[in-house]
């Protein structure tokens, strides 16, 4: 059995943990995130504290493996609802702008087109005013559910290595590249 799934995960006050139908859910002051058991993992809550272990079935050495990774998502559910994830995503790029309406954030990356994106429910997002529109706060308790976020947003411009322009994450540096070092090369005139 994987060691990081031998450790409980402690339940802080006002969060709960219920198992069902081969899902659990965990509820909290900021939310709360369902998420489905693979086969063979079973959970149990014990004195404010969660155990994740293998099922005594055919396949226990595959499911044992999963230990580790089901303990992971109960850990990140337990912190989500109870603290919550947060990033900031900056537009780098000259004329570069967000603009949110209810749940619809469309933004300018200097394409042909306006990009749209469909807010999920879980995920929040803010724009600062005195960012002038190019810093996004994303705020959720699901952890992949703002990862996916993240990349989906990521993925109309990324942040390119020479000038760095693009949907950059805050606090996350780029690795610039150098570009061409002169006009004149050999065996010209």
């Amino acid at each position: 059995m994987s060691r990081t799934g031998k450790r409980p995960v402690a339940l802080p006050k006002g969060v709960t943990l219920t198992v069902a139908n081969g899902a659990f859910e965990a509820k909290g002051p900021k939310g709360s995130v369902k998420r489905d058991l693979p086969s063979g993992v079973a959970i149990s809550v014990k004195d404010g504290q969660v155990h994740v272990t293998a099922e005594a079935t055919l396949d226990t050495q595959s499911a044992s493996r999963l230990t580790g990774t089901v303990r992971s998502h109960v850990n990140n559910a337990v912190i989500g609802v109870e603290k919550g994830f947060q990033r900031n995503l900056k537009l780098e790029g000259t004329g570069y702008r967000a603009e949110l309406k209810g749940s619809t954030l469309t933004m300018a990356l200097g394409l042909s087109h306006p990009v749209v994106f469909e807010v999920p429910k879980a995920l929040s997002i803010k724009i600062p005013a005195e960012s002038k529109n190019t810093v996004l706060q994303l705020e959720t308790p699901d952890k992949d559910l703002l990862g996916q976020s993240i990349a989906k947003l990521q993925s109309f411009r990324p942040p390119e290595p020479y000038k760095g322009k693009g949907v950059r994450i805050e606090g996350v540096k780029i690795r610039t590249k150098a570009g061409k070092a002169g006009k004149g090369g050999k065996g010209g005139k």
